[in-house]
């Protein structure tokens, strides 16, 4: 997994008793937990595909280029967001021929546990994500959500992304949305 070493651990826009900073393959268990009281969480299990035992594997190796930033309340992580590199489950999308060309990355795994919800973590952390998609070269910026979620969209469309259309992943509706990102910025 990469470090994102320009983040600071208590961002102004944290509250005080909260902690930032990227996870290691150490913060696996803390992160599948989260997902889990998340998604057993929901009234509506067709709002969250949660990450395969498969792709945790692929994310928490020391030699994954991808990042995924927490936000913790002491011990206890609390908030995620990640940016994944493996956007091959994107190709079934003809709409995205020419994008797939380009260096791309999928933001996943954005997520917040309820009691902390309402405070704008979510698009902190996607922005801190499409910060580091920046100064890794990244053309487009990739995202899924549930077509009911307005959380996530609202979240996403803030940050710049597009809905392109909606389909089905994992046997489940979503919107596929996109982000062209500025390297001027």
């Amino acid at each position: 997994m990469k470090n994102d070493t320009s983040i600071h651990n208590n961002p102004e826009w944290l509250d005080a008793n909260l902690t930032l900073r990227c996870l290691t393959p150490a913060d696996r268990t803390a992160h599948e937990e989260m997902s889990k009281i998340i998604y057993d969480g929901l009234p509506d299990k067709e709002m969250l595909i949660p990450m395969t035992k498969e792709e945790y594997d692929d994310t928490y190796t020391d030699e994954n280029e991808d990042v995924v930033y927490g936000v913790f309340d002491g011990e206890n992580l609390i908030a995620t967001s990640s940016l994944l590199h493996d956007v091959r489950a994107y190709s079934v999308n003809s709409e995205l021929s020419e994008v797939l060309k380009h260096k791309c990355i999928e933001i996943g795994e954005s997520m917040v546990l309820t009691e902390y919800r309402g405070k704008g973590l979510m698009l902190k952390l996607n922005e801190l994500i499409k910060a580091e998609a920046q100064r890794q070269g990244v053309k487009y910026m990739l995202a899924t959500a549930h077509p009911n979620n307005t959380a996530s969209n609202t979240s996403l469309k803030r940050l710049g992304y597009k809905v392109i259309k909606e389909f089905i992943r994992a046997g489940k509706r979503r919107n596929l949305l996109v982000m062209e990102i500025d390297q001027e910025s």
